[in-house]
């Protein structure tokens, strides 16, 4: 029997669990596999690339969406 899988945490980096339609965890899961990277590794990534950008772009999207709908 092996032991179990530990892996130490730092105190400045924190879990967070998101939930995603089935559609697009289905498209990660292939890129993340067609890449042999992880899903994980793969929002990271994202997260990375959003705040580089500028944390203000998702707000502008969703007001343009919504001034659409309204």
């Amino acid at each position: 029997m092996s032991a179990p899988m530990t892996r130490s945490v730092d105190a400045e980096i924190k879990r967070v669990t998101v939930t995603l339609p089935r559609r697009q965890l289905d498209a990660l899961q292939a890129i993340a596999s067609r890449e042999d990277v992880s899903v994980a590794w793969l929002v990271r990534k994202a997260v990375v690339k959003l705040l580089r950008e500028g944390p203000e772009m998702p707000v502008a999207d969703r007001k343009l969406r919504s001034q659409a709908h309204g």
